[in-house]
């Protein structure tokens, strides 16, 4: 049956070192000159196998789409029963599921993709905070200041220092606020 004991299944990672090896280095570079400016970053996913990315978009579509657990596609090598004996049941199940996976902070029209880069190494959902004018150096060692707000990983200004080192902010604006990727997608 769908619920939160499902979370576990399929793990994730956090870690760079499970990212592509090319987009690791861009990004490993992209986290030191974030460090080295001061910012905080807390990152919450990096490779993401295609088992766990079927379980957190399904589990949504339920949850906040208003999709019926009986249509839920089956995925091989996934045993999971999404309908319960009732609506209301199924629904709980996907809500313990969604909130395990920490996929609250998407819109509710928006479930987490299916064919993610996550499951490739090629993304990373990070977020990142700073509290005064970030003077963060580029890919090319020049310094920027970026003093304009939000101070958050949705700055515009950082978002061109990420894409210089070969980290794309999410191009669907604020869809997925702590997603990055090797292209944007």
């Amino acid at each position: 049956m769908s619920g939160p004991q499902w979370v576990a299944r399929f793990p994730g990672s956090r870690l760079t070192h499970d990212l592509d090896p090319v987009f690791r280095v861009a990004v490993e570079n992209f986290l030191a000159a974030l460090a080295g400016a001061g910012a905080s970053v807390h990152i919450s996913s990096t490779l993401r196998p295609k088992q766990r990315a079927y379980l957190m978009h399904w589990a949504h579509q339920v949850m906040r789409n208003d999709l019926s657990p009986t249509r839920v596609p089956a995925m091989a090598g996934v045993p999971i029963q999404w309908a319960h004996p009732s609506l209301a049941a199924s629904i709980g199940a996907c809500t313990a599921m969604v909130e395990g996976f920490c996929i609250g902070h998407l819109r509710a029209d928006v479930a987490p993709s299916l064919n993610t880069l996550h499951a490739s190494g090629e993304a990373i959902d990070m977020t990142i905070e700073w509290s005064r004018t970030l003077s963060i150096k580029t890919h090319n060692g020049a310094r920027v200041d970026i003093a304009s707000e939000p101070r958050t990983g949705m700055n515009p200004q950082l978002h061109a220092v990420g894409l210089g080192y070969g980290v794309v902010k999410y191009a669907g604006g604020t869809k997925d606020k702590p997603h990055w990727s090797i292209n944007g997608h």
